[in-house]
């Protein structure tokens, strides 16, 4: 009986420990931020480290594909909004990565953005962080955190 009675509480932790997130719990349209900095290099110049912040609704289907805007303000210049597109994959245990493509709406080179995240199954939120960023210039190397709030288990419910 003392067996049995000290194995309930261990079975209750493993079985809160196991997760199963998948593809399906993701879908939603998100409110999306992002804040820290990002140090680029410059030609013939030593690097430079500039803040910056990011504000979107993006938007994840049922299939994985990622698409929204967003606009991006970085230190000392104008914010410039940026439509943006890509895919998410999510791993059992509610980690992930988002590959993202950004394309200015005034023009200029496409970027891209690579996240990992972890997937909050309680308030069905992604806290991202940044691994690495091109604006298609150069490469960043960004020190940049970013939270992903779904405000609609609807894709494309809202936009930018």
């Amino acid at each position: 009986m003392k067996r049995l009675i000290l194995l309930i509480p261990l079975l209750a932790v493993v079985a809160a420990a196991q997760t199963n997130c998948n593809l399906s719990l993701m879908p939603g349209t998100y409110a999306v931020t992002y804040s820290g900095w990002v140090t680029v290099p410059m030609p013939g110049a030593a690097p430079v480290t500039v803040p910056g912040s990011i504000l979107g609704v993006i938007s994840i289907g049922y299939d994985g594909k990622i698409n929204g805007a967003g606009s991006v303000a970085i230190a000392p210049g104008p914010s410039m909004d940026y439509d943006v597109s890509g895919t998410i994959q999510i791993n059992s245990d509610c980690t992930g990565t988002l590959r993202l493509n950004t394309k200015p709406r005034l023009g200029g080179p496409a970027g891209t953005q690579v996240d990992r995240f972890i997937f909050s199954l309680e308030d069905r939120t992604l806290l991202t962080t940044m691994v690495s960023i091109n604006n298609g210039y150069a490469d960043g190397y960004p020190a940049v955190l970013g939270t992903w709030k779904r405000i609609s288990p609807v894709p494309n419910a809202a936009s930018w």
